[in-house]
């Protein structure tokens, strides 16, 4: 037996439509599955990225109840070539843009309408290649 991957990953945001309007809007992400005010569900890759509002979520019943408070983190894989064109969209739509480099290569860092930190990387800065 072994994990083959991570098949979801999700962040809480109060207000979904300032999501939406980040993550579909402006880093172009798919949504394919919406419930107003509780969820936003988007396609990333060979995986998800959920968003949940947290208010909701805990109040669940017929799954765990969840959800986070403060800033979470999620990495989305992009080319390296890409990042200065991501760092260029991000602040021409007002959003501080902060770089990091690695032994591998430079990722960079926004926080999104909910304050939840996203960055953007090559997956070589983890050994893993462009692919």
């Amino acid at each position: 037996m072994k994990i083959a991957g991570v098949l979801e990953t999700c962040l809480y945001a109060p207000d979904l439509e300032a999501a939406k309007s980040f993550y579909q809007g402006l880093l172009g992400l798919e949504l394919f599955a919406e419930q107003p005010g509780r969820h936003l569900f988007f396609r990333t890759g060979s995986g998800v990225f959920l968003v949940f509002n947290p208010e909701a979520t805990r109040q669940e019943t017929a799954l765990p109840p969840h959800g986070a408070a403060g800033s979470v983190h999620v990495c989305f894989r992009v080319a390296a070539e890409e990042l200065p064109g991501w760092a260029a969209r991000l602040e021409a739509h007002g959003y501080a843009v902060t770089w990091a480099k690695w032994k591998a290569g430079q990722s960079l860092y926004v926080r999104d309408p909910a304050g939840n930190l996203v960055e953007l990387a090559p997956a070589a800065i983890w050994g893993l290649g462009e692919g």
